[in-house]
C-alpha cells in the first residue's frame, strides 16, 4: 500500500498548498492504491504536483493520475472516455482523458468515484497484459529544477 516515505515526499512537495488540498490529494492517492494494489507511481513536480499510476512503470501506459494544484485536486482518468459514467461525473473534452475536480476528502469517498477508479484500474491491467508488460511496483520522483 502507501509507503510512509512516499507520503512524506508528497507532503514536502505540497508544503505551499493549503492543508485541505493536501488531505484531498493524499486521500485520492490512497483510494487509487487501495484499488490498484501493486503498481508504479510516477511523481512529477511542475506547475502542479502530479502522480501518475501505471502497472508497467511506463508513463505512456498510465491508467490514472492525480494533479494537485494550489486550490484543488483533479483525479484524472487516462482513458476516461472509455469508462462507464452513469452519474456523468467526468469532465473534459479531449480524445481520451477525463477528470473529476475534487474539492475535499468527501468527494473522494463517493461510491461513484470508487467505481470509476476501479474501472480505470481494470483498464490499466488490460493495457499491461496487451503490452506484455509485467506488474511492477516502484515510486519515481522527478522534481523541478530550482
Amino acid at each position: 500500500m502507501s509507503s510512509p516515505s512516499t507520503e512524506l515526499i508528497l507532503r514536502e512537495l505540497m508544503q505551499d498548498r493549503p492543508e485541505h488540498v493536501v488531505r484531498t490529494a493524499l486521500a485520492a492517492r490512497n483510494a487509487v492504491l487501495k484499488l490498484a494494489g501493486e503498481c508504479s507511481e510516477l511523481i512529477y513536480e511542475t506547475y502542479c504536483i502530479s502522480n501518475a499510476f501505471t502497472f508497467t512503470g511506463k508513463q505512456g501506459q498510465g491508467f490514472i493520475h492525480i494533479a494537485t494544484y494550489a486550490k484543488h485536486v483533479n483525479l484524472g482518468f487516462d482513458r476516461g472516455t472509455e469508462l462507464e459514467d452513469p452519474e456523468e461525473l467526468l469532465q473534459g473534452t479531449g480524445r481520451l482523458i477525463r477528470h473529476i475536480r475534487l474539492n475535499g476528502v468527501s468527494d473522494v469517498k463517493q461510491g461513484e468515484v470508487a467505481k470509476l477508479i476501479h474501472g480505470a484500474v481494470q483498464q490499466g491491467l488490460a493495457m499491461a497484459e496487451l503490452k506484455n508488460g509485467r506488474v511492477t511496483a516502484s515510486v519515481i520522483v522527478k522534481r523541478r529544477s530550482k
